[in-house]
């Protein structure tokens, strides 16, 4: 019995070096796999960086161009504002001045004028 229960202890001793191999074997296949990705990543990753950066100098000149347009904007609105409320003055102005009674009394000495002149 005792050859028996050490052949039964050499064949799990046996299978059980045979399955610490099979693991480290998987274990290394599994690293080397690990490995080979991870090198992927960094030969993508510095191509991508390149992009990045390029990508976000564009951003920073076009933010530059929105924000010089908005000012643009923002001073042309001003200047409309400005030359709509000087029109509207003059306007009140001439309304103001074709209402008074001294125009309308040269208007019709500019009408009466050239015909009186005509008749000379």
């Amino acid at each position: 019995m005792t050859t028996t229960s050490n052949e039964e202890y050499d064949l799990l001793i046996s299978e059980l070096f045979a399955e610490a191999h099979g693991l480290r074997m998987k274990y290394e296949e599994f690293s080397q796999y690990t490995e080979a990705k991870i090198a992927e990543f960094i030969l993508e990753r510095k191509p991508m960086a390149i992009q990045l950066e390029q990508l976000s100098r564009d951003l920073a000149v076009t933010n530059a161009q929105r924000a010089q347009i908005h000012a643009d904007l923002v001073e042309l609105t001003s200047r409309i504002d400005a030359l709509t409320a000087q029109r509207d003055n003059a306007r009140a102005r001439v309304k103001v001045l074709e209402s008074a009674r001294s125009y309308r009394i040269a208007k019709r000495l500019r009408r009466l004028v050239p015909s009186f002149l005509q008749g000379k």
